[in-house]
């Protein structure tokens, strides 16, 4: 039995498919675009993802990514959008937020000034107090190799300009410094695209917060993964305030403890517990 937890993520979602009826073709993609969700997708939902730049919903006559079983935005979706039509306090409550949330979206784009795709945040929610919380999903991708993980194009470099130091971002200027010059390396974490995002989300009005949420697959693996998110926080210095990251688990657990006595959630939990989180029980 094989424990790369890539492969082994894949299957998991494989049998959840087979065991609840849901169609998917040889390549773990469903059928329909629904067919991957708790409940079919709000127009909302489906208006952002038409927005983004990653082609989550495909073109005419070709399926989207968002198909995929294993697809970081369909995990998105099935936390983030059941929410749309409820009460936020509990989702507010369960990141810590200070401020009710007042506002969710997804694929939201924050341009850096530098042309080009902007970074696209797969969640953001938005705080009563102007303040947003932007939320990077990740499911499998920690766990393929890329070595987009620690490139920078020399743009972000525009003639040794501290761009990052310019938007007030001096440990993150340093952090894209060490990437660029191959002072460190990551395996598991997308170091780039988080400074990526922190530099679109920099480049706009509101004050933010850029939270790593990802998905806990078990073994060294996921081990690794964490004790990278800790060097990034660290080596941000000043600017570690502005990251943060938690589990999509720990995230469960916490909606999970704050419903556990609202029969209208049941389902949600049920469908949630059943296909992601098997195991991933509230506190007693």
């Amino acid at each position: 039995m094989t424990t790369d937890p890539l492969t082994l993520l894949k299957s998991q979602q494989r049998e959840w498919a087979a065991g609840v009826g849901v169609e998917i073709d040889t390549t773990g993609y469903c059928l329909s675009c629904d067919a991957n969700f708790f409940e079919p997708l709000s127009a909302c939902a489906r208006r952002d993802l038409a927005k983004g730049d990653g082609s989550e919903l495909g073109k005419p006559g070709q399926r989207g990514k968002i198909q995929a079983l294993h697809s970081s935005a369909a995990l998105a979706v099935n936390v983030f959008d059941y929410w749309r039509g409820h009460d936020l306090r509990a989702l507010g409550q369960s990141f810590g937020l200070a401020s009710r949330i007042c506002g969710l979206t997804f694929e939201h784009k924050f341009p850096t000034g530098l042309g080009g795709i902007a970074p696209n945040l797969d969640v953001v929610l938005s705080q009563c107090d102007g303040s947003v919380l932007a939320i990077e999903s990740k499911f499998t991708e920690p766990f393929a190799k890329a070595k987009s993980k620690n490139f920078l194009k020399q743009k972000y470099f525009p003639n040794d300009r501290g761009l990052l130091r310019h938007k007030g971002l001096s440990g993150c200027q340093t952090s894209a410094e060490d990437l660029r010059d191959d002072r460190v390396r990551f395996e598991f974490l997308d170091a780039a695209q988080l400074l990526k995002h922190m530099l679109g989300l920099a480049s706009g009005d509101h004050p933010w917060k850029l939270c790593c949420l990802w998905y806990d697959a078990g073994g060294p693996e996921s081990s690794r993964h964490c004790e990278e998110l800790a060097l990034f926080s660290e080596r941000l210095g000043p600017d570690s305030v502005k990251f943060t990251s938690m589990t999509y688990q720990a995230l469960f657990v916490r909606l999970s403890d704050l419903l556990r006595e609202a029969e209208e959630h049941k389902e949600y939990l049920t469908y949630l517990r059943a296909r992601y989180f098997v195991g991933s029980e509230p506190n007693k």
